[in-house]
């Protein structure tokens, strides 16, 4: 086993938890990097909602990459430098903006340094748990727009967005190349058409020479399905989807911290 991909929410720890996992998890994953094991963290969050738990589990000494935004975004977290992304345009992301006014909804753009708003709606409030990110609200984010664009964002109580997300979601995607995702009842992604976690993991893998019989995959949804499919050793939670428990070689309780602790134990004791 060379190396070990995990989903974040729902998978090393209940969903929307904050941003670190127990302290019984680290220390297992500390363990499994003293054998040698690369860690991959791989999510659908912003770069600020994984990289506190990449430096908790001490990934910046060891060794490891951060997936982000559904992967958008791929870095290595000892250089800090960025493997390789996949952006939105400025023009498309003030298009997006502009759709979402349109239809009373709270458009949002993630930057490096802050996430740009028009209001902290209710979805943003709750992400911001996950996050290590200031919010800047604006009604004119073109002035407020630096550097690259990874994910753009909706946010409105379920009631509003079951209302319009259809005709939202047909809008942006008949304009732009990009792919729209209703993340949580209030919370939507929109990220480039060409890339899911798969496909990152894929390209990653193949930069650092590693084959996929060669590592290990947690995950419990099916933007994970395709790692888990893949993996030499695929492992999904008893809350996981049933495409992804049909997938897995191991399912695990879904008590977080005993479910990721049976996994990384299984992957010690075949190193003995």
């Amino acid at each position: 086993m060379k190396a070990i991909i995990c989903d974040l929410d729902g998978s090393l720890m209940p969903p929307s938890s904050g941003l670190y996992v127990s302290e019984k998890v680290k220390e297992k994953l500390i363990e499994i990097q003293k054998h040698g094991i690369m860690v991959i963290l791989n999510s659908a969050r912003i770069i600020q909602g994984v990289y506190p738990l990449a430096k908790q589990i001490q990934m910046d000494d060891f060794g490891g990459y951060v997936i982000s935004c559904n992967g958008c975004h791929v870095m290595n977290v000892k250089t800090n430098e960025t493997v390789f992304e996949y952006q939105i345009s400025k023009k498309d992301a003030l298009f997006i903006w502009q759709i979402c006014m349109k239809h009373g909804l709270k458009p949002g753009i993630s930057q490096p340094e802050y996430m740009l708003a028009e209001d902290f709606a209710i979805g943003y409030q709750l992400d911001r748990n996950n996050c290590e990110v200031d919010y800047l609200l604006t009604r004119i984010p073109k002035q407020y727009i630096e550097g690259p664009i990874w994910k753009c964002c909706i946010s409105d109580t379920k009631e509003q967005l079951d209302a319009c997300f259809e005709d939202v979601k047909s809008e942006i995607e008949s304009y732009c190349d990009l792919k729209v995702i209703r993340s949580t009842p209030t919370m939507v992604d929109i990220i480039d058409n060409k890339v899911d976690k798969t496909i990152a993991v894929d390209r990653l893998l193949n930069k650092l020479n590693i084959k996929w019989s060669d590592i290990s995959v947690i995950g419990d949804t099916n933007s994970d399905l395709g790692c888990i499919q893949k993996a030499g050793l695929g492992v999904t939670l008893q809350n996981g989807s049933e495409a992804c428990k049909d997938a897995a070689d191991m399912i695990v309780p879904s008590c977080y911290d005993d479910g990721c602790i049976m996994w990384l134990d299984r992957i010690l004791e075949d190193l003995r």
